[in-house]
């Protein structure tokens, strides 16, 4: 008989059991369903809603229950739906008829959204864990290669010089908002729901505070119909993963044409590389591939996510059983890239010979138009000037710095000699000492803020 099987004179379809059962993949929550019905059980017992005696024995069937799940020692049953009514029926099982107390002044609406709030902000702490360690890499690999130059790219066309490891700082700085977007998270979503009951609160002098205290959140929410109806901690949460999934993935991308005979910036290591089922001499860069692509199912699952709740009727409707595949996917494959990025990044060989010649002299047209700018030409006419000048190079089929200097002094350059001795990779570099730049100077502070945000994040 079902748990909820008292109003009912005819059992459900077999169709429909398999339907609505949700334990093939809620399950997941069994840890968290658990954990809060210790502190449930406690709670009964503390308020004397339950004999004390009776809290005990249910604390402790329960915290066996909870070894056996951690051990994965546990079959579940598909009969009884979901997790918490596995749990339930073990418990009861296990102790006897007290089992059957457990659930006095809860539903399986607060229930469950404690379980998935508990489950969320642990796998959050945990994703951040995975961030900051990626972060330790990039600041090393950073500080390692030091004064290794490379072309930066805008339109996947040479713009400028910049420092390789002004390029891994872009990497730092955007994975350091993810981070600080969990903590955000983590901040707002940290009330309790248990003991909103199903929708109207619970009829019991339930102590929200105490049971809010021993599961870790920081109060209790202030509205029962809030609780138990809206998703925005879910929504907020897959967001977060898919930014975070987006970041690798443009990093990946960059990291896949690197890794090209064209390019042949990098060499990924073989562990994170695979062949060809048809051609021998293949080395395909499939952890970044991977990584780019599944940061497309990151999207995919908050936008099933939004389109599941946007239409969702207050308080508690079926369809909110359907929010938790999605999450627990993004987690996992979250999980996956952050370390695959990591170990990836640690094992590459970055090729810094193949960097610097494929470095073309028309990176540094722009420094020669802020030259003309300190010698009194306007900007605009400097940028005319410096357009011509690599319109008939490339006309000639030269660079721009291989035209004569006649061509450079009739084009409106002056002192061209000085100009063309000036113009060099490392000069351009060494202008750009702005905070935030790509000068020596610049990067090695950026090397002091990212030593200074690790700290913090790691206190």
């Amino acid at each position: 008989m079902k748990l909820w099987g008292g109003r009912f004179a005819k059992e459900t379809s077999q169709l429909m059991d398999d339907f609505h059962s949700s334990i093939s993949f809620d399950s997941r929550l069994a840890v968290q369903d658990i954990t809060g019905s210790i502190a449930h059980a406690r709670m009964l017992g503390q308020q004397g809603i339950i004999a004390k005696e009776d809290s005990e024995k249910i604390i402790a069937g329960l915290k066996t229950i909870l070894e056996d799940a951690i051990m994965g020692n546990i079959e579940f049953s598909p009969h009884d739906e979901d997790i918490h009514m596995n749990v339930e029926v073990l418990l009861t099982n296990k102790i006897g008829a007290v089992g059957k107390k457990l659930h006095t002044g809860r539903s399986r609406n607060d229930q469950v959204c404690t379980d998935f709030k508990l489950y969320m902000r642990h796998r959050a702490t945990e994703i951040r864990a995975l961030e900051v360690s990626l972060m330790e890499t990039v600041l090393d690999l950073a500080k390692k290669y030091f004064g290794k130059m490379m072309p930066g790219y805008t339109h996947l066309q040479q713009a400028q010089p910049i420092y390789f490891s002004h390029y891994l700082m872009s990497m730092f700085f955007a994975v350091s908002r993810d981070v600080k977007r969990l903590d955000n998270f983590l901040e707002l979503h940290s009330e309790l729901p248990l003991g909103s009951g199903a929708m109207a609160g619970s009829a019991f002098p339930y102590h929200r505070a105490l049971v809010a205290k021993e599961l870790g959140f920081n109060g209790v929410s202030p509205n029962s119909i809030d609780a138990v109806s809206h998703r925005d901690m879910m929504l907020e949460f897959e967001a977060d993963l898919a930014i975070i999934a987006n970041t690798m993935s443009r990093y990946a991308e960059d990291f896949v044409n690197w890794s090209t005979s064209e390019f042949g910036y990098l060499t990924l290591h073989d562990a994170f590389s695979s062949g060809s089922s048809m051609m021998p001499q293949k080395k395909n860069p499939d952890s970044m591939e991977l990584i780019r692509g599944k940061s497309g199912r990151m999207l995919g699952n908050f936008s099933a996510l939004y389109t599941l709740v946007k239409g969702a009727p207050l308080s508690y409707s079926r369809d909110l059983q359907e929010d938790k595949e999605p999450v627990f996917d993004s987690v996992h494959n979250v999980k996956v890239i952050l370390r695959v990025m990591k170990e990836a990044l640690e094992s590459a060989r970055f090729n810094f010979d193949k960097m610097h010649a494929k470095m073309l002299p028309a990176l540094l047209a722009t420094d020669l138009a802020d030259l003309l700018v300190e010698s009194g030409v306007p900007f605009r006419d400097a940028h005319h000037v410096v357009g011509s000048l690599v319109g008939e190079a490339a006309r000639q089929g030269l660079e721009f710095t291989d035209l004569s200097d006649e061509a450079w002094a009739s084009a409106g350059v002056p002192n061209v000699s000085q100009m063309k001795k000036t113009l060099t990779f490392e000069y351009s570099v060494s202008r750009r000492n702005i905070e935030g730049g790509t000068g020596p100077k610049s990067v090695k502070q950026q090397f002091v803020k990212a030593d200074a945000i690790l700290k913090k994040f790691k206190k």
